[in-house]
């Protein structure tokens, strides 16, 4: 893992999100040409998606063991031509889960994990911890990265946690150019099949026996992983 893969910030309590309604574009970039990378992505695979992303305008440690997040809507679109060699400085707001498998048949400090499509976005061919995914904007403007995780958990896997997710980090991910909200849960089966088309294998792994090539973001959570299996 390059040395400037990202940031892992740990929590103690809930992080707070400011969501402010003006809409953030970048002011530095040609957006002709990000326009022109956008369709040319579109035209080499449709399922891109120009949606709504909460962009991190920053990220605040408040001193009491948590985090505030300050936000504003933006567009995918900012961040899918980092592909083409532009970055626009767009930051979006996503969401990545630690799973601990818990079943008689696997006591043993196991996470899901999936294998990425090569037709994924971001990491393709690359194993990571699941579930992850971007969180846009609700209906009233705010963030709710906790309902976008387990819909994510649902999409992704078919599951649903057996207990409350709890946020336990903030990360940074350089690579990709996101922040992630990390949630530990907790879930009692694999799934018997990848019910999206973004992974095309779904396992339970001990964090150190995370297969190669993992992506740089899972291999900053291992010793979170570790930390949470005991």
């Amino acid at each position: 893992m390059p040395l400037d893969s990202g940031r892992l910030i740990r929590l103690r309590r809930p992080p707070v999100f400011n969501a402010v309604p003006d809409r953030w574009i970048p002011d530095d970039v040609d957006l002709d040409l990000v326009d022109d990378a956008w369709e040319s992505l579109r035209a080499e695979n449709p399922r891109y998606h120009d949606g709504e992303v909460l962009h991190v305008l920053g990220v605040v440690r408040n001193g009491h063991g948590g985090a505030t997040v300050h936000l504003a809507p933006s567009s995918y679109r900012f961040l899918a031509v980092r592909a083409r060699g532009i970055d626009t400085g767009v930051r979006p707001l996503g969401v990545k889960g630690l799973c601990l498998l818990r079943d008689v048949a696997t006591p043993d400090g196991r996470f899901l994990a999936g294998l990425r499509s090569e037709g994924s976005g971001s990491y393709p061919g690359c194993w990571e911890f699941l579930p992850g995914g971007g969180v846009p904007p609700e209906s009233d403007g705010e963030a709710r990265p906790d309902l976008v995780f387990a819909r994510e958990l649902r999409e992704e896997c078919g599951l649903d946690s057996t207990d409350e997710p709890v946020p336990m980090a903030m990360l940074r991910d350089d690579v990709v150019g996101t922040w992630e909200v990390v949630y530990r849960a907790t879930v009692d089966r694999i799934p018997a099949e990848t019910p999206d088309w973004e992974h095309d294998r779904i396992v339970a792994v001990r964090p150190r026996e995370l297969p190669d090539p993992a992506s740089d973001a899972a291999t900053m959570l291992v010793p979170l992983a570790e930390a949470i299996a005991g």
